[in-house]
């Protein structure tokens, strides 16, 4: 008798488990709510065929239930995104909940003189020569990060440190190195902080173009030294970025985010695209548009073609990806003034979301609407400019983001659970 009802035991308190975490995850918004009224978190919530993301929830489950070893994220943007600060606490709460394959993709900011995440650091004994996507004028190739450095001096090193966050052990065992290949190029050696020779990556080996892997002894620390051997000849470092994992089970989250992006920047860089394939993104999320909406001669029309040429170009190049689409917010132009192209932007958006079937986060009402980034700001949650947001005003955006993507898991759960 008891053997009979186990079954349905089981299905009811896995059930009961969904729930739960369901409230707690509501709890954020609620929570939110109280704090901030002009916050519209009763909204917070992802729009469009739900069935879309299906793909994505079934790994999540996988994962969950310890079946598979990696469920991968993507997500692209511009300023908002580059500090780290929105998608980072998407990332750490992914992780806490999944498990932990490492920090992922990161490129080296501060060597390229502009600001970078907290969650690990990039030093060098030299100067670079670097350039993001949105450089028009140098001719510098843009790779996976949107970031790309470049040193002809045999004597240069890259460092990169990563810092634990959130009780996340963010150190690494598996490097793949995002470089210029071929006979004109540096080869490297990578050491850890104790300058422990670690492995050697051979920048003329094509078996894999334009990307190198390696392992090492875990440690939250990489040297990029160049060889000592191969210091003779007017050679080439230069550097795309670096995917950092800890070879276990988990969620590998990568953010690709370059202040003053837009659409037509990433359409623009078919080697970012193609390296992007590498790694194999369940989940695409893309939050683009501020810039867009910032620009004088702002035409929905234009900024759709754009959407349309990125979106259409990733899903032929990652057929296994669903996407997540993001409007802009509010924001002000020249601190003071209203700008009604983001509301502009943000129903193009969705009213493309809503043809292609694609699933969006309408940001723009569930931050407030026209004009609320002024109530933002009296509370202390931006930058002086009003069109960026501060730390706690990221962490804020974040924190929902990920209640709304977990949300809606939950509801597919228990909709797989109760189909007969």
């Amino acid at each position: 008798m008891l053997t009979n009802l186990l079954p349905k035991i089981l299905i009811l308190l896995s059930a009961l488990s969904h729930l739960t975490a369901t409230a707690q995850t509501r709890a954020v918004s609620d929570s939110i709510k109280l704090k901030y009224k002009f916050i519209k978190a009763e909204l917070n919530q992802l729009q469009g065929d739900s069935s879309s993301l299906f793909p994505f929830f079934n790994k999540l489950s996988f994962r969950e239930q310890q079946q598979i070893q990696q469920v991968v994220v993507v997500h692209l943007g511009d300023s908002h995104l580059q500090a780290d600060y929105f998608p980072g606490v998407v990332r750490t709460g992914l992780q806490q909940r999944f498990g932990n394959a490492g920090r992922g993709l990161v490129a080296p900011f501060k060597v390229g003189r502009t600001n970078e995440p907290s969650s690990y650091k990039s030093s060098s004994n030299k100067r670079w020569q670097a350039r993001r996507m949105v450089n028009e004028k140098d001719s510098l190739p843009i790779g996976i990060s949107g970031l790309s450095i470049k040193s002809n001096d045999a004597s240069t090193n890259l460092m990169i440190t990563t810092i634990n966050q959130h009780g996340l052990d963010y150190s690494f065992s598996k490097i793949t190195l995002f470089h210029q290949k071929g006979l004109n190029n540096y080869n490297f050696n990578v050491c850890d902080s104790l300058l422990c020779f670690q492995a050697k990556i051979d920048a003329t080996l094509d078996t894999l173009q334009e990307l190198s892997v390696v392992k090492t002894k875990r440690s939250n620390c990489a040297i990029f030294n160049v060889d000592t051997e191969d210091t003779i000849g007017n050679k080439t470092s230069l550097i795309y970025g670096m995917m950092l994992e800890n070879e276990q089970p988990g969620i590998l989250y990568h953010m690709i985010g370059i202040n003053g992006a837009e659409y037509r920047h990433y359409n623009k860089h078919e080697k970012l695209q193609q390296q992007l394939t590498y790694l194999k993104p369940d989940l695409i999320i893309i939050s683009l548009g501020t810039n867009e909406a910032y620009a004088p001669k702002y035409k929905s029309s234009d900024f759709i073609l754009q959407v349309d040429s990125l979106i259409s170009s990733l899903k032929q190049k990652n057929p296994e990806a669903v996407f997540i689409i993001t409007t802009p917010g509010d924001s002000n132009k020249g601190r003071k003034y209203k700008n009604p192209n983001n509301l502009k932007a943000a129903q193009a958006l969705i009213a493309y979301c809503q043809q292609h079937q694609l699933i969006y986060w309408n940001w723009f009402r569930i931050m407030g609407g026209s004009g609320v980034i002024n109530k933002w700001a009296i509370k202390g949650l931006t930058s002086k400019d009003k069109l960026h947001l501060n730390r706690k005003g990221y962490e804020i955006q974040g924190a929902l983001l990920h209640e709304a993507i977990m949300n809606a898991f939950h509801y597919y759960q228990i909709a797989k659970l109760n189909k007969p």
